[in-house]
């Protein structure tokens, strides 16, 4: 998770607010007592509070199992000992909080009560920092924490039985008398101030921790406010001891926000990995899809390949065949060689064809902007299309001069390809027209036919890879279908969108946009 960009301070100012005035608030009631002892609550309820006690130390096993089977975010095992703190304080609170009055019957002194309060408080305070503050915590692992609460077992049980023997931290003879006198203050020892400051400094510490890694990229602005909520019940804690005992103070309330917030913590975190999850499942059926259609276009390149080299390949070898006779006269020989080399730039356009759509693949495809007269672009695409099979006249139609920022082998790779499909899908002799015109403040060229139009069943996949339209018969034309597909990627690649207007029967007109050249510019 450190790993992350970190946050701009945009991003984090309105959890940052947030965070300020919870710790305001929160400060400003711990003091408040110290003005006027009605400002502090405090209520003595036995029952109540072994409710409460009991029911954050659920929600926080909750919290704690929730936190431990979501993958982590990123490297380090924070969370592993987030959620050892949150089992430490489950365990404090369900064993001196809870199981000490329903299985034994009665309620620690305060004096014990205060020490095992104290002693969980720190331990989970300890998890909490180790987690949070280190850039890389060590490993939390099952073996270590197996001896980790071996220990605390063993040493809670020593203070659940022997804690009376040792040294007083407050004065008073029970709970209820504390809350009685309303100011607990005077009732703190010097030893019991010299404890709390531990599980105090731990807690700000921590806080101070996930604040950091919350601008790191950390997970959620909800482990931060928990951690707020944790150390201000520890600052109250200080000021009023939060005791496993039959009151109910203000720590004892935030200590429960803090559950709460761990529970919705927790939630949002299972939220987000359903999220991805589902994401990536996604990701791979749409991957998988892909690959489906990888596999057929394959199939169908090999197959068109196989068809398109056939043809030109068995006219070089019967003409071959008939140059190896040696008697031919002059016309026929010379017929047959003109056959050969037509044949053979029929092989050449092919292994073209590929290499180009091979090259626009790269990822490091580029194209090399320049001015380009448009006169000169539309009038080398038309002297390639009079040169075409078909014997079409091809007009030029322009009502705009000037420049246009282009590259200018790949436009006019582009217009040639527009102009030979337009030969290929028109009755011979047709007209084929090459326009430019200025539309929304860019040169709009076009390329329109007379022909057969695109038949609707092809309008979306004609510039797919391998996509190839039908005559008018229904009939497949000959070609791997790669020229729209290397036109629109090239067109793209300029920033701009080959678009296609067609009606079966009339003829189809292929345009795109380019940025003019302004006089400034040139």
């Amino acid at each position: 998770m450190d790993r992350k960009r970190p946050m701009s301070f945009a991003t984090r100012r309105p959890m940052i607010a947030l965070v300020a005035l919870l710790a305001g608030g929160i400060g400003i009631w711990a003091l408040a007592p110290l003005v006027s002892a009605q400002a502090h609550f405090a209520v003595f309820a036995p029952r109540a509070q072994a409710g409460l006690e009991a029911a954050a130390a659920l929600t926080r096993l909750f919290g704690a199992l929730v936190l431990a089977l979501v993958p982590e975010r990123g490297p380090g095992g924070r969370m592993a000992w987030v959620v050892g703190g949150l089992v430490v304080l489950s365990l404090g609170g369900l064993g001196f909080g809870y199981l000490e009055v329903a299985l034994v019957g009665h309620v620690a002194d305060l004096n014990s009560s205060a020490y095992e309060s104290l002693f969980v408080l720190t331990a989970a305070g300890a998890l909490f920092a180790v987690g949070l503050i280190p850039k890389t915590p060590p490993r939390f692992g099952w073996k270590m924490a197996l001896i980790f609460f071996s220990v605390l077992g063993v040493v809670g049980f020593s203070l659940q039985a022997e804690a009376h023997f040792l040294p007083p931290l407050v004065r008073f003879a029970d709970a209820e008398s504390a809350v009685a006198l309303g100011k607990p203050l005077p009732g703190l020892t010097g030893l019991y101030w010299g404890f709390s400051v531990v599980p105090l400094f731990l807690a700000v510490a921590a806080t101070l921790g996930a604040a950091y890694r919350y601008g790191r990229g950390a997970p959620g602005n909800w482990l931060l406010v928990a951690m707020v909520l944790f150390a201000g019940s520890q600052l109250h804690n200080t000021l009023w001891p939060s005791t496993y005992s039959s009151v109910i103070t203000t720590a004892d309330l935030l200590r429960f926000g803090f559950t709460v917030t761990i529970a919705v913590g927790g939630v949002l975190e299972l939220r987000r990995v359903a999220s991805e999850r589902a994401r990536l499942l996604a990701t791979e059926k749409e991957r998988t899809r892909r690959m489906s259609e990888l596999a057929v276009l394959r199939a169908d390149f090999t197959a068109m390949v196989a068809h398109e080299l056939s043809s030109p390949l068995a006219s070089i070898r019967a003409y071959t065949e008939i140059l190896r006779v040696g008697d031919l006269d002059p016309a026929a020989k010379e017929q047959a060689l003109d056959s050969v080399e037509a044949e053979t730039g029929a092989l050449d356009g092919l292994v073209d064809d590929v290499q180009a759509a091979a090259a626009v693949e790269r990822d490091d495809f580029e194209v090399r902007l320049g001015p380009v007269s448009v006169g000169k672009l539309l009038d080398g695409a038309a002297n390639f299309g009079r040169v075409l099979p078909g014997d079409h006249p091809v007009e030029v139609k322009a009502s705009v001069e000037g420049a246009v920022w282009a590259d200018a082998d790949r436009i006019g790779q582009v217009l040639r390809n527009l102009v030979s499909n337009a030969a290929k899908y028109s009755p011979g002799g047709s007209t084929i027209e090459l326009r430019a015109s200025s539309e929304g403040g860019r040169i709009r060229l076009e390329v329109a036919d007379r022909g057969f139009g695109i038949h609707p069943d092809d309008m979306s996949r004609i510039f797919e890879k391998f996509g190839r339209g039908r005559d008018q018969r229904g009939s497949r034309v000959p070609g791997v279908g790669l020229g729209l597909y290397l036109s629109r990627r090239i067109v793209h690649a300029h920033g701009t969108e080959l678009t296609v207007e067609s009606e079966p029967g009339r003829g189809s007109v292929f345009a795109f946009e380019l940025e003019p050249v302004r006089e400034d510019e040139a």
